[in-house]
C-alpha cells in the first residue's frame, strides 16, 4: 500500500533516493519489487542522520522521537497523532479510519512538501484507477523445494486459499470457506488447492483441507519464507483470500484474485483492495455498523460462497503477463 507513493515519488522527483525503513520481515517485498528498494532494517537501528525528509506513514511514536533525535530537517506526519505535533515540523492532516478512501491514495496526501505545485494539484484528483502504474510488482527470484516445486509441476490448474490473516480485519466464516472448497472441487476435479499461512493458522487450514482428497490439498502453512511465498503465488492461476497480507502479493503478481471484505469504514474493500486489474472484491454494499471485533463479522457470512465460485471462470481467463524470474 506504501510502494504506489514511492513508485510515484521517485517519478516526479528522480533527484530522490527513497529508502524504506522496515522491519527486518518485510524488508523481501522491497528486494523483490521491480525495481528493487533500498531498506533499512528498523532493528539494526539505521543511521537516520543520513536522511534529509521522512515521511511516517505507519506512525509509531518511537520511531518520531528516534527521526526528532537524529535531526532529520524534513519530518512529515499526519496532525491526527498528537506527538507528531511535538516531533514533526510537517502536519498535513490525513484522516484514514472514516475517510471511505483507499490507503494507497491517502498515503499521496503526506508527500504534498516534497511535490511541485502543479504535481500536487494532478495528485490532489487522482481516482483509484489512475494509481495502477504505480502498483506494486515483484518478481520471483528464491526456488522452492524440489517436493513443493514437483507437486506443483504435475497440477495445470492451481487454486490458492488463504483463510487466517493477522491484520485485525474479521474472517469469512469456517463453514463459507468449507462451502466454497466443495463447490469447487466438483467443479475442479483436477484442480490443486494450495493453502498458504503461518504456522498458528494452522487450525483454520485443517478443517478446510480435510474436506478434500490428499491428492488436491498442498497445505504450505509455516513451512516457506517470505521470498519462498512470493515464488508460490506467483505460479498459482487464481488467489482466494480475504483481507490479508498474501493477497496483496498476489495483486503485486498479477495474480488474478477473489477476495471477501467486511463493510466497515475501517476495514472496508473502499480502503484496502488489491490495487490490481486483475482483483474481484466481494462485500456488501451498505456499510456494516454491527459487526463485532476480532473475528467475527455479519457482513462477511452473508457472502455466499456461491458468487466466488461463478466469478472463478473469468478470473481463469484473464490474460496477465508471463512473469520471469530475477537471476
Amino acid at each position: 500500500m506504501t510502494i504506489p507513493a514511492a513508485n510515484l515519488l521517485s517519478q516526479v522527483r528522480p533527484d530522490l533516493e527513497i529508502v524504506f525503513l522496515v522491519r527486518r520481515y518485510a524488508a523481501p517485498l522491497l528486494a523483490h519489487h521491480d525495481p528493487p528498494y533500498p531498506a533499512w532494517i528498523l532493528e539494526e537501528a539505521p543511521p537516520l542522520d543520513k536522511a534529509q525528509a521522512i515521511v511516517h506513514v505507519y506512525p509509531r511514536l518511537h520511531l518520531a522521537w528516534r527521526a526528532f533525535r537524529a535531526g532529520i530537517p524534513h519530518r512529515i506526519g499526519t496532525s491526527r497523532r498528537w506527538y507528531h505535533w511535538l516531533l514533526c515540523n510537517i502536519r498535513p492532516s490525513v484522516a484514514r479510519r472514516r475517510s471511505f478512501q483507499h490507503e494507497s491514495l491517502l498515503n499521496l496526501y503526506l508527500l504534498k512538501s516534497l511535490l511541485p505545485p502543479s504535481d500536487w494539484q494532478r495528485i490532489q484528483e487522482m481516482q483509484l484507477e489512475d494509481l495502477l502504474p504505480y502498483r506494486a510488482r515483484l518478481r520471483p527470484s528464491t526456488p522452492l523445494p524440489a517436493p513443493l516445486q514437483e507437486t506443483l509441476s504435475r497440477h495445470p490448474l492451481r487454486i490458492g486459499i488463504h483463510v487466517g490473516g493477522s491484520g485485525g480485519s474479521p474472517f469469512w466464516p469456517t463453514s463459507s470457506w468449507i462451502s466454497l472448497v466443495e463447490i469447487l472441487r466438483r467443479r475442479y476435479p483436477e484442480a490443486l488447492f494450495v493453502f498458504t499461512g503461518n504456522e498458528a493458522e494452522k487450525p483454520l487450514i485443517a478443517p478446510i483441507a480435510e474436506h478434500l482428497p490428499p491428492t488436491q490439498a498442498l497445505r504450505t502453512e509455516g513451512l516457506l519464507s517470505l521470498p519462498q511465498l512470493i515464488t508460490l503465488i506467483s505460479q498459482l492461476n487464481v488467489f482466494l483470500s480475504g483481507s490479508t497480507g498474501p493477497l496483496h502479493i498476489a495483486a503485486a503478481l498479477d495474480v488474478p484474485t477473489l477476495s471477501v471484505f467486511p463493510a466497515t469504514a475501517a476495514m472496508g474493500p473502499w480502503r484496502w483492495k488489491p490495487l490490481s486489474p486483475y482483483a474481484q472484491v466481494f462485500a456488501q454494499k451498505e456499510v456494516c455498523r454491527r459487526c463485532t471485533y476480532p473475528r467475527t463479522c455479519l457482513c462477511l457470512a452473508r457472502i455466499e460462497p456461491l458468487r466466488l465460485a461463478d466469478a472463478l471462470p473469468a478470473a481463469l481467463q484473464l490474460k496477465r503477463p508471463q512473469l520471469s524470474q530475477q537471476p
